[in-house]
């Protein structure tokens, strides 16, 4: 199931608090929970031993998130837009932005639909709620800290207190480092220690990874965790990111190939082959990757490739006068092995040749930078990068850096990166699970969710009923299996099991059952 929301008020919303302590005077019990004004339905409250619970769909719809479930792992992945929280059932741990996090209890199955504590919800999430006695209500309410216009340094409060809000600014050169964040109408000061680890996620499902102070920029929107001291215990940072060509460009606009329109404002930096520049600068066919902000769509940063001005492939050498870096500092040639998508547990290799005795790094995209490259042989460098579970990227450009001498010459590698390490997932499935049906041909088909919407590898994909492999009747592609019987069948309960990979390789087993009636 899938609803998608960007706005950030929204979001606050979505963070459910604990409702412990709610306990019976009466029989039946039963609680009212509102979630932002929403009253969630009363078949979606269920109470076991004392701790409330919410069926997984009824509250994803108030949550305006999006959900994914896999069977096999047993996982569920609620994702807003500054948050992602992975829930495994009957397991405490759950993935907060991709921080363990132990949960006072564990989400489970109830019948045929999976149910969440409410007060694990409200502890990934984080959020308070105010539980009224007489009218069993628990009425969900953001965690914001409230405050009077001004600068005010997060701290005081008696717990620890989640705050999301826009960044302002990013002031990474003085000690200690911190950034401005607007949230709720105030300003706050962050205090952000060297070495702090940022979880960074792109609202178009093509950047998920950890980087670094450095990599924050002014518009991105900002989930940080402080103790009562007001130190942070966690940070996220949420952005909008596009890569592509520029097919034509006219005063502050740009249209991409592919017909995608791109309006900056004085607001948008912009840096052409690794130098400042303006909007005036950027030609048809420079190579381009953009950041807005989350929430309005605003452009906050071009960043500009321009060929010919640097390198490109492992065979071809800039033109006389055009080399990149332009001076003492050279990149001729530059390659990778991103030809194919990456999973967890690989590796990607990213080799350049230029000007000896230099600095070497390379970066994915914005986010994932400064990545190591030894020198092998006088002006050969080689750089790798091990894919951790967490990290995806899309399309991302693999940009290479020497520097020496005060100069530095940037280069692109051949081949955009891809790398996808979220498992795909089953959005839906038909008839769905534990239905009963009242025809004995049903059509049966699932269809897939994956990052980025990259979808499957057609070819792999596979459905079974009832332990007989039905794909070679089956119509595949890379968004779904379908299967129409071509006999009625006979059995009454029947067990569905679909295979498959996606693009990186990742499986996905999911199997679910229905009945059909009069059998």
């Amino acid at each position: 199931m899938k609803t998608r929301v960007w706005a950030a008020r929204i979001l606050l919303a979505l963070a459910l608090a604990a409702a412990a302590g709610m306990r019976s005077s009466a029989d039946p019990f039963t609680v009212t929970v509102v979630v932002n004004g929403n009253k969630l339905p009363a078949s979606a409250v269920e109470i076991q031993n004392e701790t409330v619970y919410v069926a997984l769909r009824p509250i994803a719809v108030a949550m305006q998130a999006d959900v994914e479930t896999n069977a096999r792992a047993r996982t569920v992945t609620i994702t807003t837009l500054l948050r992602q929280v992975v829930l495994h059932l009957d397991d405490q741990m759950a993935l907060v932005n991709g921080q363990r996090v132990r949960l006072a209890a564990a989400p489970t199955q109830s019948g045929s639909r999976i149910v969440l504590p409410l007060r694990a919800v409200g502890e990934a999430f984080g959020a308070t709620v105010t539980y009224n006695g007489k009218t069993r209500t628990a009425l969900v309410t953001p965690a914001t800290r409230t405050a009077q216009g001004g600068h005010h340094p997060l701290s005081g409060a008696a717990s620890a207190k989640t705050m999301s809000g826009s960044v302002l600014a990013v002031n990474a050169s003085v000690n200690p480092p911190n950034l401005l964040v607007s949230s709720g109408g105030s300003n706050y000061t962050i205090t952000v220690p060297s070495g702090t680890s940022i979880a960074f996620r792109d609202v178009h499902g093509a950047v998920t990874g950890n980087g670094k102070l450095a990599q924050v920029r002014p518009g991105d929107a900002l989930i940080v965790t402080v103790d009562p001291h007001g130190q942070l215990i966690s940070m996220a940072d949420i952005f909008a990111s596009i890569n592509g060509t520029a097919a034509a460009v006219a005063d502050q606009s740009m249209v991409l190939e592919g017909g995608r329109v791109i309006v900056a404002d004085a607001l948008t930096s912009v840096s052409l082959d690794g130098k400042a520049a303006t909007f005036s600068l950027l030609r048809p066919g420079d190579k381009v990757s953009i950041r807005a902000d989350p929430v309005s769509g605003a452009v906050r940063e071009v960043v500009a490739l321009r060929p010919g001005g640097f390198a490109t492939t492992a065979s071809s050498t800039p033109a006389p006068g055009a080399q990149s870096g332009g001076g003492a500092v050279q990149i001729k040639a530059v390659h990778d092995n991103a030809t194919t998508a990456f999973r967890a547990g690989q590796t990607v290799t990213v080799l350049a040749q230029g000007t000896p005795g230099a600095q070497a790094s390379f970066d994915l995209s914005d986010v994932i930078v400064d990545n190591g490259m030894r020198e092998t042989s006088p002006g050969r460098y080689e750089g790798q990068y091990l894919v951790g579970v967490g990290t995806n990227l899309v399309a991302a450009p693999i940009l290479v850096r020497l520097s020496k001498s005060g100069e530095t010459a940037l280069a692109e590698a051949p081949n955009p990166l891809t790398i996808i390490t979220t498992p795909p997932s089953v959005s839906n499935a038909a008839p769905l699970p534990y239905a009963l049906v009242n025809t004995a041909r049903p059509s049966i088909f699932a269809t897939f969710s994956t990052l980025g919407d990259l979808g499957m590898d057609a070819s792999s994909l596979q459905m079974i009923l009832n332990g007989r492999d039905v794909t070679s009747q089956a119509t595949r592609d890379a968004a779904y299996i379908s299967y129409y019987p071509a006999a009625e069948l006979s059995s009454k309960t029947v067990q569905i099991e679909v295979k498959g990979t996606d693009t990186a390789g990742n499986t996905l087993d999911y199997r679910w059952t229905f009945s059909i009636a009069g059998k």
